[in-house]
């Protein structure tokens, strides 16, 4: 496989594709350029389980219903990317830009569990009054954080400003060694990692921390969404029986000291395939 032919995707992903329900319509949108919470910004490998030798593509995303493939990035709206296999750095992507995906392409010197991570910059501006309320309840936002922007006299713009987190696991040749990649936080303002020995079960991480009560929105390829909420310790469980593929994704907003100030949100979303792991 040449590495500049990201655009060929596999067998396993168009099936993955096809089990999804179709959207009504597209919006000719980029990739980290809506905050809408409906548009999801992941990342899906060609592939979750890969030989060894093999080139690496994974397609980076925006898409009103996962695993479809819709609004491409630029590269330069990437602030930070990573992988990791095996335990060993991978070193730097190769990126290809398309309509639909930004692809990263890699070849792995090693083999064992695989994470590559990627965030974008942070985009700012504002909402119109009448679209605060939507808006909100698109990021889910808290009932605290409406009060605190509907309280403000007069009839203000909402100011907001998002970055997208995205996360993908999968394995070069196997999974069962290296294992502790996906236990290790990349550095990413909002993240999952695994737990050891747990396959089900993941930590949600807001600046390296765990994250009690925090929504949690699972997606699967032709089944309802599930809403969870991550427990004391900031675990998530995932239902034993989605062993497919699946993306978890969270939004944390962060509340400006004013309620005039700058609401951000900071989006969070991990691809995975539960057989594999």
């Amino acid at each position: 496989m040449r590495r500049n032919m990201p655009l060929t995707l596999s067998n396993q992903v168009k099936r993955i594709l096809r089990s999804g329900v179709l959207c009504a319509s597209l919006l000719a949108l980029s990739v980290f350029a809506t905050p809408a919470m409906a548009h999801k910004t992941f990342l899906m490998p060609e592939k979750f389980a890969w030989d060894d030798g093999e080139t690496v593509h994974i397609a980076l995303t925006s898409s009103l219903k996962y695993p479809e493939l819709q609004f491409g990035a630029k590269r330069d709206r990437i602030a930070f990317s990573s992988a990791v296999v095996g335990n060993h750095d991978a070193g730097e992507l190769s990126f290809v830009e398309a309509e639909e995906y930004l692809t990263a392409s890699f070849t792995p010197a090693h083999k064992g569990f695989a994470v590559v991570a990627m965030s974008s910059k942070s985009r700012a501006g504002e909402i119109k009054p009448k679209d605060a309320d939507g808006y909100f309840d698109e990021i889910g936002a808290s009932a605290d954080v409406k009060q605190a922007f509907s309280e403000l006299a007069g009839d203000p713009p909402l100011h907001r400003s998002y970055s997208k987190h995205a996360k993908a696991f999968f394995c070069i040749e196997t999974c069962s060694s290296g294992q502790e990649a996906g236990e290790k936080p990349v550095g990413q303002p909002l993240e999952f990692v695994t737990i050891k020995g747990a396959k089900n079960r993941f930590i949600l991480l807001r600046g390296g921390k765990k994250l009690p009560g925090q929504n949690v929105t699972m997606f699967s390829p032709g089944k309802d969404d599930v809403d969870l909420v991550t427990d004391r310790d900031g675990i998530v469980t995932v239902n034993a029986g989605d062993a497919g593929a699946i993306m978890l994704m969270s939004v944390w907003i962060t509340m400006p000291e004013q309620a005039d100030g700058v609401y951000h949100s900071d989006y969070a979303t991990l691809t995975l395939n539960m057989a594999d792991l």
